[in-house]
């Protein structure tokens, strides 16, 4: 009989060994489980504070700021020469022109907010670009960097002033030229091809007289995309 009951007490210590085998092992998997799911709605949540961030940074849906930019280029031996105002006012995200020589940035979509109001996607509205090394203009002309200015090659280089402080000095830029955000209203930019280490002028001062003059609610535009002007405005 003793031997009966040791026999059913080694079969149930057994049975629970088992038990608790598969209850440890369910305990293993589960650990980095729960782990990776902490992980994945961790990211998830940074992405989506991320986004939330970008869709209420300046400049906004509504917000229209100006800019005043230029466009200064060596022409030879001690020559230099300023080019044209862009005068092509197509526009599919809000980041224009009036052929004004200021650039408007009044975003129509998500495209021209936030991070993502940028010098490059102004130059992709009126069919131009911007690289780290040329422009194309809306006149189809196209400048690159590398020829000769007063015996060194050009670098293209691309200022930004404070409009509202102008003896501030600028900061200088030569790389990433299309990603150059908009940061605040009244900024101004000049894009230069000078020898290496020399700074762009400050824009010329009638471009500076429009900034101040203008009145944003007579050039705002009530649809994305604007009629081209029928005649070419210089300088």
């Amino acid at each position: 009989m003793a031997r009966g009951d040791s026999a059913r007490k080694v079969a149930r210590a057994a049975r629970a060994g088992d038990a608790g085998g598969s209850s440890g092992d369910r305990r293993r998997v589960g650990f980095p489980v729960a782990m990776a799911v902490v992980v994945i709605l961790g990211v998830l949540l940074v992405g989506w504070a991320r986004s939330s961030r970008e869709a209420t940074s300046a400049p906004r849906l509504g917000d229209h700021w100006h800019s005043v930019y230029d466009i200064y280029s060596c022409i030879g031996e001690g020559s230099w020469t300023w080019k044209s105002k862009i005068v092509v006012e197509q526009d599919p995200d809000g980041i224009h022109t009036h052929g004004d020589g200021l650039i408007h940035i009044h975003p129509f979509n998500s495209n021209a907010t936030g991070r993502r109001s940028q010098l490059g996607v102004f130059f992709e509205a009126f069919g131009g670009y911007i690289t780290d090394s040329a422009v194309k203009l809306d006149t189809g002309e196209v400048i690159e960097e590398g020829f000769d200015c007063e015996g060194q090659p050009a670098v293209l280089t691309v200022a930004r002033f404070d409009a509202q402080d102008r003896g501030r000095d600028p900061q200088l830029y030569t790389q990433d030229l299309a990603d150059i955000r908009f940061l605040k209203n009244l900024e101004a930019f000049t894009i230069g091809f000078l020898p290496a280490g020399e700074t762009p002028p400050p824009p010329r001062p009638e471009r500076f007289t429009f900034l101040e003059t203008v009145d944003p609610r007579a050039l705002i535009s009530n649809v994305p995309v604007l009629e081209l002007p029928t005649t070419t405005t210089s300088g």
